[in-house]
């Protein structure tokens, strides 16, 4: 009746596992001050409807567009979202494995807080049979960050190490 078509509405049903998920992640951060949910909103001249995004946002009791959010908010609301996928990709596909993951950059938008827990709920995830991979040219991740693959380079090209503690 809404005119959703179809394909929306399974992308729709999709999402909404998908949110679930991330959210699950994301009480893990910042104390579950932020939560994902589907919006029937449509916003822009794409008009996704019932496939907008938004966040509430439980220390100010408010519900905002996702485009409101912060560089570290974003960055830390898309591994949610990243990791929840995964996840649900393999749940739905029985037989697709996703042993291997890499981030490439993002902590530096965050502050030291935010960066510790995002750090922690990336090794509590990587302790079982996962490979998480963090691309950063953030220093501090250095002591957080066990095992390391180190990429310099000089005048002579590229170099590669790796630091295992």
């Amino acid at each position: 009746d809404s005119g959703m078509g179809i394909e929306r509405y399974v992308l729709g049903i999709m999402l909404g596992s998908i949110t679930q998920q991330a959210n699950q992640l994301l009480k893990l951060v910042h104390n579950g001050r932020y939560q994902i949910f589907r919006s029937d909103e449509a916003s822009g001249r794409t008009r996704k409807y019932g496939l907008e995004l938004s966040i509430y946002d439980s220390y100010t009791c408010n519900t905002r567009s996702v485009v409101s959010l912060s560089g570290g908010e974003k960055f830390l609301v898309s591994l949610a979202l990243s990791l929840a996928l995964s996840a649900v990709v393999q749940a739905r596909n029985g037989g697709i494995q996703l042993d291997t993951m890499f981030i490439d950059e993002g902590f530096g938008s965050l502050d030291e807080h935010s960066r510790n827990q995002a750090v922690r709920v990336l090794q509590e995830m990587a302790e079982g049979s996962r490979l998480i991979g963090i691309i950063s040219h953030v220093s501090e991740l250095k002591q957080e960050i066990e095992d390391q693959l180190i990429v310099t380079k000089d005048e002579n090209g590229s170099h590669v190490k790796w630091q295992i503690s």
